[in-house]
């Protein structure tokens, strides 16, 4: 018995030795190492040492001589973080490492980093750097979507969950990956707007398929914050591109002649008409490779080597929309817009009670000063235009041009004199009156349609009465 529990207890003691041994170790296999073509756009890129980038590669097949039986797929994203490169496949949490020991002239070996055994909830997720660290945020998985964000642990070696104070969800990805920006300053991640996906439950077809709010995550202190209601032409332009460009000012969205930038920093969108530059980034398909740089767009094409670059001068694009979403009215904003109308009604009153009061007081006086204004032959029309307004007739050109006597003069003549007699009345009338009024009006004869006849406006005919008066 003795015998069997001193066997019993080393045999233990073995198991629990490997089983610490294999906790967070690298695992070790055909899929653990994978070398690349060291062409030249990898070999440029490895030589900017300050910059980050996530650079997408939908077939590495083309770029390396692995077989995808094996690693089980055959796309994923080059992070850059400083002089560091690693390379994740899509939709698994499988981080590989560049080795530069491991490396030759002509290849770059990767080398797994991570314990990952199956994730299943990352399809489609986004995967960036910020300074050391790499992220992966959403996905979809386990037929729902979710606004999970999780960072790269190198200790470990698995992905760990960080703690943040709501759920975000992405929206669809477009064609060249989500509609989402990192701002690489600030360290914000933008989220315009979100669809939430649950495939789980049945699907409301009145419900809208976006949630509309824009949203942006601050990378320093884990939350999230509110930016407001996104604008519908923002869904649109994001939903029917052709290709987005993600770069260090925003989304780039390229159309067959034009190019739409979402400037989160500014929250406005910006225009370039160049059919040529679109019909070039048209070119650039999802297998190539390419990175944002300093307004210059990097990219190779694996399947003939060809690597080229082509600058963007942002400064050529001018103002096409002020906002990508709608800021929200704070409380305190409403009580400063009911303060400043209730400023603007009360000094409104006070003018109108002012002249309403100065047309009260117009004396006797001031009438016979106001009548005197009008010389011999402005006095005559006006009497005139009273007398037919009072047998509810108009006034003709003739009777007109024989109360001014003009009806010797030309027709040019005429005219002239008659448009500046009445012209000047209904000067002297506005200035009175204290409005901007037209006292004599006209209207087409009902005999003859060519010509006009002339009358007192009706609600100021009392009042001029009181000044001739």
């Amino acid at each position: 018995m003795l015998k069997i529990s001193i066997i019993r207890n080393l045999l233990l003691l073995v198991f629990l030795h490997t089983t610490f041994q294999l906790i967070g170790q690298r695992q070790i296999g055909p899929d653990s190492v994978f070398s690349i073509k060291a062409s030249p756009f990898f070999k440029d890129l490895m030589s900017k040492s300050t910059r980050s980038f996530s650079i997408k590669s939908s077939s590495i097949s083309l770029i390396s001589s692995f077989d995808p039986l094996v690693f089980k797929m055959n796309g994923g994203e080059f992070i850059k973080v400083n002089d560091k490169l690693y390379f994740h496949f899509y939709n698994s949490g499988r981080i590989f490492k560049h080795s530069p020991e491991n490396s030759t002239a002509d290849s770059l070996q990767f080398v797994r980093l991570d314990a990952t055994v199956n994730l299943n909830y990352n399809i489609g997720s986004l995967v960036f750097s910020v300074g050391e660290s790499i992220y992966e945020y959403g996905g979809y998985g386990f037929w729902k979507s979710n606004g999970t964000l999780r960072r790269y642990n190198f200790k470990d070696r698995e992905w760990d969950v960080v703690v943040l104070d709501q759920e975000i969800h992405m929206p669809p990805s477009i064609s060249s990956g989500p509609a989402v920006w990192i701002d690489p300053k600030e360290n914000f991640l933008y989220v315009p707007y979100q669809q939430v996906v649950n495939d789980g439950l049945s699907r409301d077809s009145d419900k809208p398929p976006y949630l509309l709010e824009s949203y942006r995550l601050n990378l320093k202190k884990f939350n999230w914050e509110f930016l407001g209601k996104v604008s519908q032409s923002t869904i649109d332009l994001l939903k029917s591109t052709s290709q987005v460009f993600t770069t260090e000012k925003g989304l780039l969205a390229s159309y067959t002649s034009r190019i739409y930038w979402l400037d989160f920093e500014s929250n406005s969108i910006k225009l370039l008409v160049d059919p040529s530059l679109t019909q070039t980034l048209l070119r650039i398909q999802n297998y190539m490779l390419w990175y944002w740089d300093r307004q210059q767009l990097f990219w190779y094409n694996p399947s003939n080597g060809r690597y080229d670059s082509l600058f963007i001068d942002t400064a050529r694009f001018t103002p096409y929309a002020n906002e990508i979403w709608r800021k929200p009215i704070a409380t305190s904003d409403y009580w400063w817009m009911l303060l400043l109308a209730f400023a603007l009604f009360a000094l409104t009153f006070l003018q109108y009670r002012k002249k309403k009061n100065q047309l009260r007081g117009v004396n006797k006086e001031n009438i016979q000063e106001a009548k005197h204004s009008f010389v011999t032959a402005e006095l005559s029309l006006l009497e005139l235009l009273v007398a037919k307004q009072r047998q509810n007739q108009t006034v003709t050109i003739p009777e007109i041009n024989y109360v001014l006597g003009l009806k010797d003069k030309n027709q040019g003549m005429q005219k002239k004199v008659r448009s500046d007699i009445i012209n000047r009345i209904n000067e002297k009338y506005s200035f009175l009156s204290q409005e901007k009024v037209s006292l004599i009006q006209n209207i087409r004869s009902e005999t003859d349609k060519r010509f006009f006849e002339y009358h007192i406006n009706p609600e100021h005919l009392q009042r001029l009465l009181a000044l001739l008066s």
